[in-house]
């Protein structure tokens, strides 16, 4: 028997904050994928930023 879907109840919620903090991706010298946060200085160390290498973390960039 087939599940019915009633929508009647449903309510559109919107909330006042952006639900995560903007990200920006970049690749090193090496090749190497990083996730940082938008306003990092690139010319710096990512690491030392607070950025996450790619290939370190489980969703991987796909490889180089």
């Amino acid at each position: 028997m087939a599940e019915e879907t009633y929508y009647s109840d449903m309510q559109d919620v919107n909330t006042d904050h952006m639900p995560a903090r903007p990200l920006k991706f970049f690749k090193d010298r090496e090749g190497y994928g990083w996730l940082c946060d938008k306003n990092i200085d690139p010319q710096k160390d990512f690491r030392t930023q607070g950025c996450w290498r790619c290939d370190e973390m489980a969703f991987p960039d796909g490889g180089r």
